[in-house]
């Protein structure tokens, strides 16, 4: 067996050959393609010795077929469909046999001038499509079902690359993984227009005084890591004028969700006025709230507020405050 040195100095000009599509015959159980196969030229005569002057694979040899590799050209003498290893390949260079060739970026077979090793000596007056492999060999010299290949076409007494069938894929996979880090991220509340809510003066409603209006918007914004969750409450002090006051308890609303960017938002149950039971907003009462795991984004709440006092309260400009609190 002749023995040959991986040649240092590559040739200026290359050209390159996608692996192709099905081949020729069908390849050995469980054999993959590893991947293509650089020459040194794209044509030539099939009767030159060498048949290139250097062939080259994209990537190194499996590491249970390290200690040798081959440029071989495969033919289905049989016809079967497949490829026998050992009877089918037929090599068109020196066989390389210093081993260590997965630890190597690719692997180059060069030719020997005046070689006997010609594509008509190996394919004995074929012609057609063939294919061209670079063969990766054990310490037992056995053949690995996995190759790196590409196609030539032989016409006449010239050969060229198959330059016209699709690339076959090949596959490979990346582990991709990144670490998030805790950040505190924000719980705010901002209460929009300049926080003042004016009740139209109250109307005889039966035996009662009543008024109703809007609360000014309230927007809850949570960027906490984890979404753990809010809840804005609120609580209304009495009503005041001077010597004069009435409760808060006869403050009531209709809490809603305006708008919301986060999932889980769900408004607060509706407080009916403390008139005649009940003790309406003078008690803390949910304007809206999200439950553990949502809630994060920013959500407008509103309500509309009823306010019902007896109707034989003093005359004056009452003034109570409405405390929002979002925990």
């Amino acid at each position: 067996m002749h023995m040959s040195k991986r040649a240092l100095a590559l040739a200026a000009t290359s050209v390159v050959v996608g692996v192709v599509g099905a081949g020729l015959a069908a390849a050995p159980a469980n054999a993959a393609v590893l991947g293509d196969v650089t020459f040194s030229a794209s044509s030539g005569s099939i009767n030159d010795g060498p048949f290139l002057e250097w062939a080259r694979s994209s990537g190194p040899c499996p590491t249970a077929f390290s200690q040798g590799a081959s440029l071989d050209v495969v033919i289905d003498v049989n016809g079967n469909g497949s490829i026998d290893l050992e009877n089918e390949r037929f090599s068109l260079g020196p066989t390389l046999n210093e081993g260590g060739y997965d630890t190597v970026p690719f692997i180059q077979v060069n030719g020997i001038a005046g070689t006997a090793r010609t594509l008509e000596t190996r394919l004995q007056g074929r012609k057609g499509t063939f294919e061209i492999r670079i063969s990766c060999l054990s310490e037992q010299f056995t053949t690995s079902p996995d190759y790196y290949r590409t196609e030539i076409i032989v016409e006449g007494d010239t050969w060229r690359l198959n330059e016209d069938v699709d690339p076959e894929p090949v596959e490979g996979t990346q582990e991709i993984t990144t670490t998030v880090e805790q950040g505190e991220g924000q719980l705010t509340m901002t209460i929009g227009d300049d926080a003042q809510v004016t009740l139209p003066a109250p109307q005889l409603d039966g035996d009662r005084l009543s008024s109703e209006g809007d609360l000014d918007p309230v927007t809850v914004s949570d960027t906490r890591a984890g979404a753990p969750g809010w809840d804005t409450t609120a609580q209304v002090s009495e009503f005041s004028t001077g010597s004069a006051a009435f409760e808060g308890k006869y403050l009531g609303w209709t809490p809603a969700v305006v708008s919301s960017t986060a999932t889980g938002v769900v408004a607060g149950a509706t407080v009916a006025p403390g008139f005649s039971e009940g003790t309406g907003l003078s008690e803390p009462r949910q304007l809206a709230g999200a439950p553990a795991g949502s809630g994060t984004g920013s959500s407008q709440l509103g309500a509309g507020l009823s306010l019902e006092i007896p109707s034989d309260t003093a005359a004056g400009t009452y003034t109570a405050t409405l405390t929002l609190t979002t925990i």
